[in-house]
């Protein structure tokens, strides 16, 4: 298994993270959220490893822009639901997130973190 990178291409975290992989030669398959929807499974698993209040990026637009019930949704325990408002806004999920193997070692990163960055791949 390799590295995926989760995000947006046009977002300053992910243009960090791109370059920051590259420059270790560490190659990586990435996915698009204006191109693709996250799985259910794999956005239980990021809510499971990281936690929801770390997944959902509560300081960007499109929070920001979320109507009361929407926002009164994310701070439910139903990821079922909250799933359903994220696949319609994934713009809505903090980026970037790594997740894979790397040199035999699971990877699993939220945010772009320069000492994580370099301790798990450095």
């Amino acid at each position: 298994m390799s590295i995926t990178v989760y995000g947006i291409k046009n977002c300053n975290s992910m243009k960090k993270t791109f370059d920051f992989l590259q420059a270790c030669g560490v190659a990586y398959e990435f996915f698009d959220y204006k191109k693709q929807v996250v799985p259910q499974e794999t956005f239980e698993e990021w809510v499971s490893v990281f936690g929801l209040d770390k997944v959902i990026n509560q300081q960007g637009t499109t929070y920001r822009k979320l109507d009361d019930t929407a926002k009164a949704l994310l701070a439910s325990a139903d990821v079922g639901a909250i799933y359903q408002l994220v696949a319609e806004n994934q713009s809505i999920i903090k980026r970037p997130i790594i997740a894979g193997t790397h040199l035999e070692k699971d990877v699993a990163l939220i945010g772009y973190v320069t000492q994580a960055m370099q301790h798990t791949f450095s």
